[in-house]
């Protein structure tokens, strides 16, 4: 009889049909975290490995929009050179100053300071969209100069170059949106799968930084372009 009552006691100890008890951070994760299936569906080092396939494409495709137009600009036939618009200046300030914010969000993430790490999220995807809007400002500053796409070599190297950053950037802030997305999922903001996110995170910083050194890249030759 002493056997049987202890019996019941310890399966009255664990909730009917629930998982077993986890012993975990109550701010980062729960106690209903990813299934086995997707566990099993997750490989380490996938996505970074992905996204160095990806960049080399990124490269190849200005690599050819750089030769494109050193090529042309060696004819001096309807070649106008134009002077940098000056929110390109604030576009490198923003650009440069979301790479900070980004790696402080990623610092608070390793220190599990989950509401700093969503603060700094945010405030990287604000300064993304600051970025864009400042590059139609400058832009903008070349219609208003009578500068269109087709009015010189030079000026189409400003719209083209820009736009295909453009683009790329907001895929940077989609993912950054996705990264938000998944650090808030859950009525308390917890984490189901911490080293999961962590590696989202390494993929997305790879691709920010990326587009950083990609933008320096083209503002220094659209700058000091004969």
């Amino acid at each position: 009889m002493p056997l049987v009552a202890e019996s019941e006691e310890l399966k009255l100890a664990r909730p009917p049909g629930g998982p077993p008890p986890v012993k975990t951070d109550d701010h980062w994760r729960g106690g209903d975290g990813d299934s086995d299936g997707d566990r099993s569906r997750y490989v380490p080092g996938a996505g970074l490995l992905a996204m160095r396939f990806v960049l080399v494409s990124i490269t190849a495709l200005f690599v050819t929009i750089g030769v494109a137009y050193f090529t042309r600009s060696q004819s001096p036939i309807n070649w106008q050179h134009i002077a940098v618009p000056p929110f390109l200046w604030l576009s490198t300030a923003l650009i440069l100053a979301s790479g900070w914010t980004l790696e402080t969000a990623r610092a608070s993430f390793n220190r599990r300071i989950k509401e700093r790490y969503i603060l700094w999220l945010e405030v990287t995807a604000g300064i993304g969209l600051a970025f864009l809007g400042s590059q139609l400002l400058a832009l903008r500053e070349l219609v208003d100069q009578g500068l269109y796409l087709r009015e010189s070599p030079h000026s189409s190297l400003f719209y083209v170059s820009t736009a295909a950053h453009g683009i790329h950037l907001m895929g940077g802030i989609a993912a950054l949106c996705y990264l938000l997305l998944r650090a808030s999922a859950g009525g308390k903001f917890q984490f189901r799968d911490i080293e999961r996110q962590r590696s989202r995170g390494s993929v997305t910083a790879l691709y920010w930084h990326f587009l950083t050194v990609l933008w320096l890249a083209l503002f220094v030759a659209l700058l000091l372009w004969p």
